[in-house]
């Protein structure tokens, strides 16, 4: 199956290149040279990477990847021209996957872009029809149903969200206030101090033994994190 590649950039010369070089390794590439168009691809196509720009004209590229996490986990890799590094921590914070340095030589870009598509494949615990998996856990996003070992299991809507977003990143670890931000919607806001709240009753459901906790990890003085896949 083609994986399709979301290039945003307000540098023509830059899009041409890059998306050349993507195309001849079997990438299908989509372009787009400011923020909104960006968005407009993100809610119209089915996307397996987006490489951003931070500098863009209409909304800035970390806008841009806040809008992006509201609506969609496909990764991210962030480009900028600057090195400062609160740009990176900045982007990393919001959702970034990845960050590319300008200038920078297309080999590198496709190094990480391969990088991430082996970090974010099947081997992942994603399959193809988008079901995520983890031991005797499978979850639907787009049935919003959950099962062990092939029963149902009865998780309120944010014990759902919660799950949903570690097993969409398996080893990664989540600071309770990420968590919280992922979770918060405009009418309920969830206090980053009762995530332990739910995280414990999230094992208590999904866990063998909730008290020794295999599937949902405690990252000792940051979070929590789903484990990888055996």
């Amino acid at each position: 199956m083609e994986e399709t590649i979301l290039l945003v950039d307000d540098d023509a010369a830059l899009l041409e290149v890059t998306s050349i070089v993507l195309a001849s390794e079997g990438y299908r590439v989509i372009t787009a040279d400011d923020g909104i168009e960006a968005l407009q691809v993100v809610g119209r196509d089915k996307l397996d990477l987006v490489v951003l720009d931070i500098m863009l004209p209409r909304m800035s590229g970390f806008e841009v990847l806040k809008k992006i996490r509201e609506q969609s986990d496909v990764p991210v890799i962030l480009l900028t021209a600057k090195s400062q590094s609160v740009d990176k921590v900045v982007g990393l914070e919001l959702g970034a996957d990845d960050y590319i340095t300008k200038p920078f030589d297309t080999k590198e870009v496709l190094a990480r872009i391969k990088a991430i598509m082996r970090r974010f494949g099947r081997q992942e615990g994603k399959s193809r029809d988008g079901t995520l998996k983890l031991g005797p856990l499978e979850l639907d996003p787009e049935g919003y149903t959950v099962t062990r070992d092939g029963e149902m299991l009865d998780l309120t809507p944010t014990e759902f969200k919660i799950l949903a977003l570690l097993l969409r990143r398996p080893g990664q670890a989540f600071t309770r206030g990420q968590i919280s931000e992922s979770v918060s919607t405009s009418q309920h806001y969830l206090a980053s101090r009762y995530i332990d709240v739910h995280i414990s009753r999230l094992r208590g459901k999904i866990e063998r033994d909730p008290s020794k906790p295999e599937m949902i990890q405690t990252v000792p003085s940051v979070g929590y994190r789903a484990a990888r896949p055996a």
